[in-house]
């Protein structure tokens, strides 16, 4: 059983928001000027190692201020520029950081990166990016990444009227530099690139991304996490919301918003090719072997999205405790002991209990019959009562009231 904690669906949202729109960090001590993220745009094995400003400008649009306060520069590696005894030809807030291979006593630069230091408000988030989509490849007629489609396969995660667009290859190497003929690369159609215009014949793959109005992105809603009870051993995958209320209880909304499908191993249910019975919010997901030209269905997980108001904290899990093992007659993790040991580290009458083994695997994966596992006693597996003769090794946590951890803080 998995139990995450609440505050961590928040927090992961918020990291994620964060990074993903690339906000800069603000410079220790200072109020009022912050750093933009990295950038390695070169490494030395040509002539030298070239992180100007004018290519950096080009490649990274709206990434860097027009007139950095300060320059900082090391290597891929976090030493200092000056750790590396290379002379340098250039490192300001003009140019940007040059070091050529013909200048070293060794021959080769180190490989370096660089940030700069702006001014606080070119560093205040005035929008946010969406993910990266990549929703066609070149192996067809070309690579065709446009709204139009992108709307329809993703409702809701693009804004109706993009500020920017930005594309690059599915291996991260930007436009630019694939040479490729592009037709289309704005905020109106989205991107195109055709085989067709192409020497070689063939269009890299790309992927887009769009910046969109800053309270677009404001959260309004939040995901579960993935939830896998079935795989398609028998007659199906089936991650039916009946059972995954059951089997996790208060760990989705009565009424989800939207379901997300995909593979144990991250594809898309579309690209699977199954034939799928069900897939919504009101039954959950079914696929059936019988229906599948190949007898068998995928693995399949689900996720579902809910209202921002059910993913805020009401309580909080306690650490993991080990307080024994299984060596003598069992495994003994229980409360009186627990609260014994563990001073003020435990609610006194906690809500719920976990319990896995000591290498993260499910009580029930386990197949070892368990006398107590609830939040009155705490837990208990007698070595007496297995096949095997000895129990797993367990450790339990208990979720408690909000409170409980806020007067901890």
């Amino acid at each position: 059983m998995t139990s995450p904690n609440m505050i961590g669906w928040l927090y992961v949202m918020i990291v994620a928001l964060l990074v993903g729109n690339e906000v800069q960090a603000r410079t220790p001590g200072s109020g009022s000027q912050c750093w933009t993220p990295w950038f390695d745009r070169d490494n030395p094995s040509g002539t030298g190692d070239y992180e100007t400003l004018k290519n950096l400008y080009s490649e990274n649009p709206n990434k860097i201020c027009k007139a950095p306060l300060d320059i900082e520069v090391q290597t891929t590696a976090g030493l200092s520029m000056d750790s590396t005894g290379d002379v340098v030809a250039v490192a300001d807030t003009t140019s940007g950081f040059i070091c050529r291979n013909s200048d070293q006593n060794t021959g080769m630069c180190s490989d370096y990166r660089v940030r700069f230091r702006c001014p606080l408000d070119y560093c205040q988030q005035k929008d946010c990016w969406t993910p990266w989509f990549d929703r066609d490849n070149p192996s067809g007629t070309g690579d065709y990444e446009t709204l139009k489609n992108l709307y329809n396969e993703n409702p809701n995660k693009i804004c109706k009227a993009p500020l920017d667009i930005e594309v690059q290859t599915t291996s991260g190497l930007s436009m630019d530099s694939t040479g490729d003929v592009v037709a289309v690369a704005d905020t109106t159609s989205g991107f195109i690139c055709r085989n067709s215009d192409q020497n070689t014949g063939m269009c890299s793959d790309y992927r887009v991304r769009f910046r969109c109005p800053l309270d677009y992105c404001q959260q309004k809603d939040c995901w579960t996490p993935w939830f896998d009870r079935d795989n398609p051993s028998g007659t199906g995958d089936y991650e039916t919301l009946k059972n995954l209320y059951n089997e996790n209880p208060n760990k989705i909304c009565k009424a989800p918003l939207d379901i997300e499908v995909q593979t144990t191993s991250g594809l898309s249910m579309d690209s699977t090719g199954d034939v799928v019975a069900v897939a919504d919010t009101t039954s959950g997901f079914i696929c059936r072997n019988s229906d599948q030209n190949t007898g068998m269905c995928s693995d399949y997980r689900v996720r579902f999205r809910c209202p921002l108001d059910y993913c805020q904290q009401k309580d909080c899990w306690t650490p993991w405790f080990d307080r024994d093992n299984p060596s003598g007659t069992g495994d003994y993790e229980t409360l009186k002991n627990l609260y014994n040991e563990n001073r003020n580290k435990i609610c006194q009458s906690p809500l719920d209990i976990e319990v896995q083994t000591t290498s993260g695997l499910s009580m029930d994966s386990t197949g070892d019959v368990v006398a107590v596992a609830d939040t009155k006693s705490g837990f208990i597996c007698r070595n007496s009562d297995q096949n095997t003769g000895m129990c797993s090794d367990y450790r339990v946590r208990f979720r408690c009231p909000l409170d409980y951890c806020q007067r901890k803080g």
